[in-house]
């Protein structure tokens, strides 16, 4: 099979994106017919003259689009082309509603809705994941092997702090993946990170950190779901200034607080990641203290910069740290499974404290998860996503570069799924307003005022975008558009 797309090195449109709207145009036009095999990466990289990277790019975004599929043993295959009778005249396609918000919280507020009549809009939602590379077929045999005789206890109600083998997983796997130093007795699991939160408030209030002993610091901008239960369990909050490198340690001991709620691997909202020299200076304040820290390493699978920096609770040695992880960004958020890492002095009272009203993790899921994450399933997962995230960061901020830039930039892209637009030196239009336009535009982003824990202290100007979901080519033409409703 002969393909002669002409790419231009000089346009502003990345070679991959050229690459697959040629592919894409042959498809539906009926010059690569179904069934058709497309070139090798490396064929077609060497015959174009380019590298493998664009080729690649633009293959996974036809994949994930539906325009081809891929079989064993013979590449990529174009599958039938359904014409869609409902275009225009140009080939664009009729608006659609904006998609659902699927953020982790329904306390977070919505971005305004997209126009009526305006093109198909394009959703900077930052809780969602790309489930194009999910291992759909090997996740529903291993979920049917939980249907053997053997597994019949699955289907009763299980132990309040999880299955005996799903701990035991999650401590060889928390080890490995994030430095987790955690016997499987001291390992809790949740159905989710707020649960496993709402579970430690109950288990901290029966020590000396109960609510009337001491306020609860937490960073000054924060998951707002989280704060909701802090206050529910009747913390006062002791908002904490954040410095470039993470948490101000110094107003952590002015403020008295002897608890703190951390994000370190990739602060919420503002994307930070915490020094590895500022993580040793909060483990010194719990020992200096005797303080407790929470620490929430909600995506903290994704590091794209530098070397991997371990959790805090790996680096601490005096059993001050309670670990909070889940798989809602590594897998996928509909599992609702968590789990808490306790210090020694809360796994204590875990198991008289918690109540069975805390079976909200299925043993079904448990015990899927369990097998995918012993036969090593979970860590090759985990690493493609990797690669995956970070192609559409890349993507993402050279956008940013090639549209916005002086204008606007982006930060917080060292980790995690989202990152932080605002304008260069606090010039330009508001954060409402950025909103509105973009909302004018069909694009959705967010807003991180409403995450101020003090509302009276000032907030930054700056929008949210998350990448999760998007293909690169949705991410390229979103900040296009943003390009244009900010001039």
């Amino acid at each position: 099979m002969e393909l002669i797309p002409h790419l231009d090195p000089a346009s502003p449109e990345a070679l991959y994106i050229q690459l697959y709207r040629h592919l894409r145009r042959e498809i539906e036009d009926g010059r690569l017919p179904a069934e058709a095999r497309l070139p090798s990466v490396r064929k077609l990289a060497a015959h174009l003259g380019v590298s493998r990277t664009p080729v690649e790019s633009a293959y996974q975004q036809l994949l994930a689009e539906g325009y081809v599929e891929s079989r064993p043993r013979s590449g990529l295959t174009v599958k039938p082309y359904e014409p869609d009778f409902e275009r225009g005249a140009d080939g664009a396609p009729p608006p659609s509603p904006p998609r659902p918000d699927k953020r982790t919280t329904p306390l977070s507020p919505s971005a305004p809705p997209v126009p009526a009549g305006k093109p198909e809009s394009i959703d900077f939602a930052y809780g969602d994941v790309d489930l194009t590379y999910f291992p759909f077929a090997l996740w529903k045999r291993l979920l049917g092997e939980c249907f053997l005789p053997e597994h019949r206890d699955l289907f009763r109600y299980g132990d309040p702090l999880g299955e005996a083998g799903f701990r035991k997983a999650l401590s060889a796997y928390a080890y490995r993946a994030r430095a987790v130093v955690c016997p499987p007795e001291r390992i809790v699991v949740g159905a989710g990170t707020h649960h496993s939160m709402e579970q430690i408030c109950r288990l901290l209030r029966q020590t000396r950190y109960a609510p009337g002993e001491t306020a609860f610091a937490v960073e000054e901008s924060m998951s707002d779901g989280i704060a909701a239960i802090l206050r529910h369990h009747g913390y006062r909050l002791a908002p904490i200034p954040l410095e470039p490198d993470g948490l101000d340690i110094g107003a952590l001991y002015e403020s008295g607080a002897r608890l703190v709620y951390v994000t370190p691997s990739h602060q919420f909202p503002f994307g930070t990641v915490m020094s590895i020299g500022n993580r040793r200076k909060l483990l010194k304040w719990a020992a200096e203290t005797g303080g407790l820290i929470v620490e929430d390493d909600y995506d903290g699978e994704f590091r794209y910069a530098g070397l991997p920096i371990p959790s805090l609770q790996g680096l601490d040695a005096d059993g001050s740290v309670a670990y909070v992880g889940t798989f809602s960004r590594a897998l996928a958020p509909a599992f609702r499974l968590s789990y808490a890492a306790l210090p020694p002095a809360l796994a204590q009272i875990a198991s008289a404290a918690l109540h069975p009203f805390d079976r909200l993790a299925s043993p079904l899921h448990q015990k899927t998860l369990e097998q995918f994450m012993t036969g090593g399933h979970m860590q090759r997962h985990v690493r493609k996503m990797r690669s995956v995230y970070q192609r559409k960061l890349a993507a993402l901020l050279g956008a940013v570069r090639h549209r916005l830039e002086p204008r606007f930039r982006a930060s917080g892209g060292g980790a995690g799924l989202h990152v932080l637009l605002q304008a260069e030196g606090g010039a330009g239009p508001g954060e409402a307003e950025l909103i509105r336009l973009a909302a004018e535009a069909a694009v959705r982003v967010y807003p991180t005022s409403v995450y101020r824990v003090d509302p009276r202290r000032p907030a930054a100007e700056a929008v949210l975008l998350g990448f999760g979901a998007l293909s690169e080519a949705q991410i390229a033409e979103g900040v296009r558009r943003l390009a244009e409703a900010w001039r």
